[in-house]
């Protein structure tokens, strides 16, 4: 569901779709929307998604702490059944994160030598961009690789899978992992799709529980973390801007533009948590840089 959204976003503006979650809509009512009307396998994935995976996500369960305050939260832990497509969802949403997260501190670690990103001597040019949607893409690709599984079958039922309108494995792997972006400026555009999708996603489930705005952090102020992960003040911005500082080696304002990286990331990574915690009724509470489920060695390397 997520790879259809993203593809969908190469072409729309997320701002048409980003309301819909609220009106729960039918899987129908979606295929229309998306524009989606009779294209094969896109309608099979997205009315199983709506009428097989959603359904199976039950209500939360309302703990009233005292007379003023009202929590909703979840019962359940994390391999439950009727969480778990929530789960993969926000897992999924985090992971996006946290492969920019970490591209930067390496970047920042390596002395801003983006040549360090390569193992043998590297002749292109290289340019800040370039070089994280290389990084991006190759990570996103191996945690795509550990959630997929594949299966070892006969030449006879391969034959049948590869039929045009089937669903496999492989053919999710390839659509998940479909990118477009001719010029280098535009793998922030890929990346900012693929952000939007799972927060797509992570709203329609959310919705089925009535909770329609999952990633506000209560503090001293209401953040609103669902604009910070969208806006163009942070990742479209932010990224370019530290990629041309990089270019005309102006240390400080690079500094300045990673300090501001951050703030606005930590925001975005405790919003997302808060997410994680009401889901699972606190059972699930991780740090700014964990995940929910194992990532393998993509951070390693």
């Amino acid at each position: 569901m997520e790879t259809i959204i993203s593809l969908y976003l190469i072409n729309s503006n997320y701002d048409h779709i980003k309301e819909i979650p609220e009106s729960r809509p039918s899987s129908e009512r979606l295929i229309d929307i998306l524009g989606m009307r009779g294209e094969q396998p896109q309608t099979d994935i997205i009315d199983y998604f709506m009428n097989c995976a959603i359904p199976k996500v039950k209500p939360l369960v309302m703990y009233e702490r005292n007379h003023h305050d009202r929590i909703r939260m979840g019962n359940v832990a994390p391999y439950a059944k009727t969480r778990v497509c929530l789960y993969f969802a926000l897992h999924r949403l985090k992971l996006k994160f946290l492969i920019i997260r970490n591209f930067i501190e390496d970047f920042k670690s390596k002395n801003y030598d983006l040549g360090s990103f390569y193992d043998e001597k590297n002749d292109e040019d290289l340019t800040f961009l370039s070089v994280l949607s290389r990084e991006y893409y190759k990570k996103n690709e191996m945690a795509l690789n550990l959630m997929i599984q594949k299966k070892r079958v006969s030449e006879r039922v391969k034959g049948l899978l590869n039929e045009k309108d089937s669903i496999t494995s492989e053919k999710l792997l390839k659509m998940a992992t479909f990118k477009v972006f001719p010029e280098k400026e535009n793998a922030i555009k890929y990346i900012m799709r693929e952000i939007k999708a799972s927060i797509f996603v992570c709203k329609l489930l959310f919705a089925k529980l009535d909770l329609f705005n999952p990633f506000s952090r209560t503090g001293e102020t209401m953040f609103d973390i669902e604009e910070i992960m969208t806006s163009n003040d942070f990742i479209p911005e932010l990224l370019p801007a530290i990629s041309k500082s990089l270019k005309i080696n102006n240390i400080e304002q690079l500094d300045d533009l990673i300090r501001a990286f951050y703030f606005l990331m930590d925001r975005v990574l405790k919003g997302i948590n808060k997410a994680i915690e009401i889901a699972s009724g606190g059972e699930i509470q991780i740090s700014l840089n964990e995940s929910i489920y194992d990532t393998g060695n993509i951070f390693s390397f």
